[in-house]
């Protein structure tokens, strides 16, 4: 039986999997990620950890449908070149399906980490069930996926579904890393709440819990989500601002893909209903109403697995 081959590359470890043809997960497991030499050595450590499991899972080369490959930064998904990953120490364009069919033998093909997990949260987690969801990621920075009939959205240049580069905050009071300011990373990731709260610390909100944290330089967005479910009136301030913005985002996101699901994940979604609920409330009035009924605003359900499920996914759909 044909095999298929996942690796969701992040910047600590790569997660990998082999799945059935039926995209059926037969194992998965991790192996640290290599980053020195400008990471010179991480396509060929993620082909040798697939060579270690030939035996005991009865594939070879000749088997293999392909391997699906998670990146993170942005990719040209027509010709799998991803134009530099900062935090995998590649600066430059790499071809990164073309390199790894050289060193292993087996097609590849490769799109950007958040999309991957946007597929793979639609086709087996949050999402499953339905072609249309779109999918946003709150971790240290916010990223996201659109799938829309079951597909991927790239666009022309593979910046689709860069929703934490959507413009929310009109004021523009904090500095994006894309250059610019508004932007709802800034304002809805660990990074965007730690800014709310200092900006709201320094302009007269010092009755808080959160104070020694402040003034010490070691808040988190742990920590303000945790003193919010203490009632926390700055940390409640914050989450309920992070909502709004959110909402925002989601409002214009379903005038123009009308989703199913909107699907929340990483690290800043573990704030669970205390943030959605307040999402929910906000979305509803920003929102055009036919593109709103009947979406669903929920947690993501594959936590590190959503990669490695996308990944082999999008081998299925354009590698068999």
């Amino acid at each position: 039986m044909k095999k298929i081959l996942a690796a969701d590359i992040g910047g600590t470890t790569c997660k990998l999997g082999v799945f059935t043809s039926d995209l059926e997960l037969l194992d998965k497991w991790e192996i640290h990620t290599d980053v020195a030499d400008e990471g010179i050595r991480i396509l060929a450590d993620i082909h040798h950890a697939f060579q270690s499991k030939i035996g005991r899972l009865e594939y070879n080369t000749d088997n293999i449908t392909g391997i699906g490959i998670g990146v993170p930064g942005p990719v040209d998904f027509n010709n799998g070149i991803l134009n530099g990953a900062i935090n995998l120490n590649w600066t430059e364009q790499m071809p990164i399906a073309s390199q790894f069919e050289k060193i292993s033998g087996i097609p590849a093909i490769v799109d950007n980490d958040a999309n991957v997990a946007a597929l793979g949260e639609q086709f087996k987690g949050a999402g499953s069930g339905h072609k249309d969801v779109v999918m946003v990621t709150l971790g240290t920075g916010v990223g996201g996926g659109v799938v829309s009939n079951g597909m991927l959205i790239h666009g022309h240049g593979g910046a689709a579904g860069e929703i934490g580069h959507t413009y929310v905050d009109y004021n523009q009071r904090f500095q994006c890393n894309c250059g610019k300011k508004g932007c709802l990373e800034t304002v809805a990731s660990a990074t965007g709440m730690k800014n709310l709260a200092l900006h709201h610390y320094a302009n007269g909100m010092t009755s808080t819990s959160l104070k020694a944290e402040i003034e010490a330089g070691s808040l988190s967005a742990k920590a303000i989500v945790e003193a919010a479910e203490e009632n926390d009136t700055l940390a409640l301030k914050v989450v309920d601002e992070v909502a709004y913005y959110i909402a925002v985002a989601l409002s214009t996101l379903s005038a123009v893909t009308n989703p199913k699901y909107f699907i929340l994940g990483g690290g800043v979604s573990r704030a669970g209903r205390m943030l959605t609920d307040r999402i929910y409330n906000h979305y509803r009035p920003l929102t055009f109403t036919p593109a709103y009924e009947g979406t669903e605003i929920v947690l993501a359900e594959l936590g590190n697995d959503a990669g490695i499920y996308g990944a082999s996914r999008l081998v299925k759909q354009f590698l068999s």
